[in-house]
């Protein structure tokens, strides 16, 4: 596109109605001085080569942006471009033309200004409120095969990476099975759930549940805990995740900001391949943890057992938890042969499993909670 300037002097010397500019024909990129008027609705176009009269009501004209030419735009593919600002202000206003709001706003740094808090705003809504609730929305409405197949294939990943099959008898195995299934629900109705054991030196002691309602639960903590009703108090507590699909609501989360940052980038092809990852790495805010710690109160109350167990739980998690990351710490200090590596993916899927937060106001407000 040509950029010729138009003669300062002659459009100077011009009627207020003319105003000179280049015009292309849309076929070849040669331009062709003319001089552009308004008569009756129409725009007069003149030029030694050049004689068009064209209904103001066909034509486009481009938004102002700086110094740049503007154009007129024809619907056979000519264009006329315009250097002249003044004239074409003035061409303008004669035929009754206003630029659009979104121009006009941009054109007025307060409305910038404030149009660009309003776009902050939105995003940080959206994100802080808006996701939560479609996520939510869009995991109770989530069928049951498609979390079968997703769950089955992160188990997997599991079982090759950190887990162990449980060193614990099948007898215990099913006592504890049993004495779950017997408990009653704070609600009408019980999330659909599999309890396996499995053993992981490198998870430690700890519980997950997947969004299929396959609760997994470490030897590591079977050990740490005093009796058996400490056990299922954590138990209640998982049951409470999946009741509310929290790790599906946060699988959904992490998908929506991966797909929205793989399309920003141009590569969406990869959110699928990293499904598995979103779930491992995904982690429960402390709403979800709150909720699940009332739903598994409720249940508590609801089967004659304290509060005080899933309490005493959560203390032992944590402390469990603090000292096997302090052994770890002290580990990887000691001087090594090789290399230190970079952490690897099971690394990842530690941390994501030693995500639950046992926090104390969570162990307080179980504490506090009328028997």
């Amino acid at each position: 596109m040509s950029t010729s300037p138009s003669d300062p002097a002659r459009a100077a010397t011009q009627p207020a109605t003319q105003v000179s500019a280049a015009y292309f024909d849309g076929r070849s990129a040669k331009p062709y001085p003319v001089v552009l008027a308004l008569h009756d609705g129409m725009l007069a176009v003149r030029g030694e080569l050049v004689q068009r009269d064209t209904p103001l009501s066909e034509l486009r004209v481009s938004e102002p942006m700086g110094s740049a030419p503007r154009l007129i735009s024809f619907a056979d593919g000519a264009h006329c471009e315009v250097r002249d600002h003044a004239g074409m202000k003035k061409l303008l206003a004669i035929s009754h033309f206003e630029d659009s709001w979104v121009v006009r706003i941009q054109n007025r740094w307060r409305w910038a200004l404030a149009s660009a808090v309003v776009a902050v705003a939105t995003v940080f809504a959206s994100y802080h409120w808006g996701l939560p609730a479609v996520s939510e929305w869009l995991a109770y409405r989530t069928p049951d095969t498609f979390l079968d197949k997703m769950a089955s294939g992160t188990l997997s990943i599991l079982d090759k990476s950190v887990f162990s099959p449980s060193k614990l008898p099948d007898a215990r195995q099913q006592t504890l099975r049993s004495a779950f299934e017997r408990l009653v629900t704070p609600a009408d109705t019980k999330p659909r759930f599999n309890v396996l054991f499995r053993h992981s030196e490198a998870v430690g002691a700890n519980a997950m549940a997947m969004p299929d309602g396959t609760i997994v639960i470490t030897d590591q903590l079977i050990a740490l805990a005093t009796d058996d009703e400490e056990i299922l108090a954590v138990l209640t507590h998982e049951l409470g995740h999946l009741s509310r699909r929290h790790s599906l609501r946060m699988l959904i989360q992490g998908s929506v900001v991966a797909f929205v940052a793989s399309w920003y980038i141009g590569d969406v092809s990869s959110v699928a391949a990293g499904l598995p990852t979103l779930l491992l790495q995904a982690r429960y805010s402390r709403d979800h943890e709150r909720e699940a710690d009332q739903y598994g109160a409720a249940m508590l109350k609801a089967n004659g057992i304290s509060l005080r167990r899933l309490a005493d739980m959560l203390g032992k998690l944590e402390a469990s938890h603090r000292d096997k990351s302090s052994k770890d710490n002290k580990e990887n200090k000691q001087p090594q042969a090789k290399p230190q590596q970079q952490p690897s993916a099971d690394d990842s899927v530690s941390d994501y499993l030693r995500s639950h937060p046992a926090t104390k106001e969570r162990i307080d407000a179980l504490n506090n909670t009328t028997q």
